[in-house]
């Protein structure tokens, strides 16, 4: 009776241990089964796919390239990539010890021009003219000696004790001594009459001339700082603190995404139907078929280079910034329809010349056949097999079949 009694102890014990294990392989599998379940992304169909007109891709509304006007060594690089800047805001700071010294001496240029036209205008001193006064006469006193001297000359020449080359040594001396007094009475001259008004002009262009140059140093060390010329995004980043920024090269790029644009090619036989300043739809598919009202800005009057389609911008609110460039839009004319729906060709499968696509329905994958009728670059036009608000897996993959799980994003 002892050994019936261990034996249905033993038997008991087993049994929960077996219990126990049996639990914990359902745990692990379970766990197991739900970190292998693929995370799958998609795309809502909505009732204005059937409405679009042209397809395209979300850009910036504004998009600057941040240059410097002058070239020097980065001091400081005050912004990162992905920054939030305002217009006017200080972004690079370059050295500008040069362009002070280029300050400094078109200072000093000026401020000599200027001392030179005041005396100019003030004319000679009278100091100077008493010191050219005394020339003028010292000149006439040596003009008086030196004729004195020749009409000696001359009446001995005459009298025949003078040869002629005596005499004209002595001639010679009287037209120097004429030409002295000549020249030092037309300085005393000019100088009692004062500059003349081409000279004072010529001198006061001089000043005007220095004074631009002044003014172009000081634009030039104002432009060591170089600042936001929009309210926006740092897209981009091509500099650093200590290198050389080149005058007219990028150094960063701005983008304003608070308003964005679709940019879109209208088929010709649509175009006449997009008015500037109408509304329309816009759809982005990486938002899951999120539909944004969009306003018309531009319709390009000529073509493509290589299509018979039409360029229109469409302005979109962004202020949530969920819109980023780059992103594949659907662009959808309000009250008018074309046939089919648009799905993203990523979307889109084709197998044994038959056309796919994967739905996804409580987290449960349905394989559906449908009928294409047209693909053309982002965008496939379908015409039957796809209903509204169907969730469509993008990019699918050959892991995915009829009844998979997954989990929707």
């Amino acid at each position: 009776m002892k050994k019936t009694a261990q034996w249905k102890t033993i038997a008991a014990v087993m049994a929960a241990v077996s219990l126990i294990a049996a639990g914990c392989s359902e745990t692990s599998s379970a766990t197991q089964t739900s970190e292998n379940v693929p995370v799958v992304k998609t795309w809502k169909v909505t009732s204005g796919s059937t409405g679009v007109i042209a397809n395209g891709k979300v850009a910036a509304s504004e998009e600057i390239q941040v240059v410097s006007k002058v070239s020097g060594k980065a001091a400081s690089v005050n912004v990162k990539e992905g920054a939030v800047v305002k217009q006017g805001d200080v972004l690079v700071t370059l050295e500008a010890a040069d362009y002070q010294q280029q300050i400094n001496q078109a200072q000093a240029a000026i401020a000599g021009a200027q001392a030179k036209l005041r005396d100019t205008k003030a004319g000679a001193r009278n100091e100077q003219l008493t010191q050219l006064g005394s020339i003028v006469t010292q000149a006439e006193a040596s003009l008086k000696v030196v004729e004195s001297n020749y009409n000696r000359m001359k009446a001995l020449f005459d009298a025949g004790a003078l040869s002629q080359a005596e005499l004209e040594k002595s001639s010679l001396e009287l037209e120097k001594a004429r030409t002295g007094l000549e020249q030092a009475q037309a300085q005393y001259d000019l100088a009692k009459a004062g500059p003349t008004a081409d000279t004072v002009a010529a001198m006061q262009a001089e000043v005007s001339r220095l004074g631009s140059s002044l003014e172009l140093a000081k634009s030039n060390y104002d432009n060591t700082i170089i600042r936001a010329p929009i309210t926006g995004i740092v897209a981009k980043r091509a500099v650093d603190p200590g290198e050389m920024a080149a005058a007219g090269t990028p150094l960063m790029v701005l983008v304003n995404m608070a308003d964005v644009k679709v940019e879109a090619s209208v088929p010709e036989n649509e175009i006449n139907q997009v008015k500037v300043g109408s509304t329309v739809d816009v759809k982005v598919g990486s938002l899951g078929g999120k539909v944004l009202k969009g306003t018309v800005e531009f319709v390009s009057p000529i073509s493509d280079t290589n299509s018979s389609s039409f360029p229109i911008k469409v302005k979109v609110n962004n202020q949530d910034g969920m819109l980023r460039a780059g992103m594949v839009a659907e662009v959808m004319l309000q009250g008018q329809a074309t046939p089919g729906t648009k799905l993203p060709t990523s979307a889109v499968l084709e197998k044994d010349s038959k056309h796919y696509i994967y739905t996804v329905d409580n987290n449960v994958v349905h394989q559906v056949e449908v009928a294409v009728e047209n693909a053309s670059g982002d965008w496939t036009t379908v015409t039957n097999g796809v209903k509204d608000n169907d969730q469509i897996v993008l990019n699918p993959t050959d892991k995915l079949s009829e009844g998979s799980k997954v989990i929707a994003n």
